[in-house]
């Protein structure tokens, strides 16, 4: 018999890069609205077809494309209910960019950007050009379903705009929406990463 995943079963994690001194943290997101969307691969280069002046022969050969569409940015989304008995400010803080994160119990954690360590095919990508207090931050989301054969992808270097993110009003709750682009790897998981990680906050 054969068992189709479903939303509920899902997990998000947003993980940062972690200090020189200490472990990386991230925060779990449970799913109410299901509505989680994402790549599941990165685009290839393009191939363009060479002729002899429009007609197919023997010489017919394709050209490879520049790495544009390769290491062109993706977009991927999600949103989740904000309860009242968390310290939801955290989630918030988090995708707003912000580079401490105050617990619950009233200490703080650094949160550590990605940049100068996330890869694309195994190439180290660049810095933002932009400094100071208004530097992008980056980091990784891990998104798993459970099943009997468990599906999941991890994506690096993703950077939330805070202009991007947003909160709705209905009847039901507040809903949380995270809009996001994806500037690294696209990789399939099977399980989260256990060696590394110490969650803040369950959402």
């Amino acid at each position: 018999m054969t068992m189709e995943f479903q939303g509920k079963d899902g997990e998000l994690r947003i993980e940062e890069q972690g200090g020189a001194n200490g472990p990386s943290h991230y925060l779990e997101v449970l799913f109410s609205e299901m509505d989680f969307a994402g790549p599941i691969a990165r685009p290839r280069t393009e191939e363009t077809l060479v002729m002899d002046r429009g007609n197919f022969d023997s010489n017919a050969h394709y050209i490879e494309g520049n790495d544009e569409p390769v290491y062109a940015p993706l977009a991927v989304s999600f949103s989740c209910k904000l309860a009242d008995t968390i310290n939801t400010r955290i989630l918030s803080d988090w995708l707003s960019g912000v580079t401490t994160i105050t617990n619950l119990a009233g200490g703080s954690t650094t949160i550590y950007s990605r940049e100068g360590f996330a890869t694309l095919n195994g190439n180290t990508l660049p810095s933002f050009r932009e400094t100071g207090a208004r530097t992008k931050s980056l980091y990784m989301i891990s998104i798993l379903w459970n099943g009997e054969n468990d599906y999941g992808l991890h994506y690096d270097a993703v950077y939330f705009s805070p202009g991007e993110q947003s909160i709705t009003e209905s009847a039901d709750g507040l809903t949380l929406s995270g809009n996001a682009v994806i500037y690294g790897d696209v990789t399939r998981i099977t399980a989260f990463d256990s060696t590394t990680g110490v969650t803040i906050q369950f959402i």
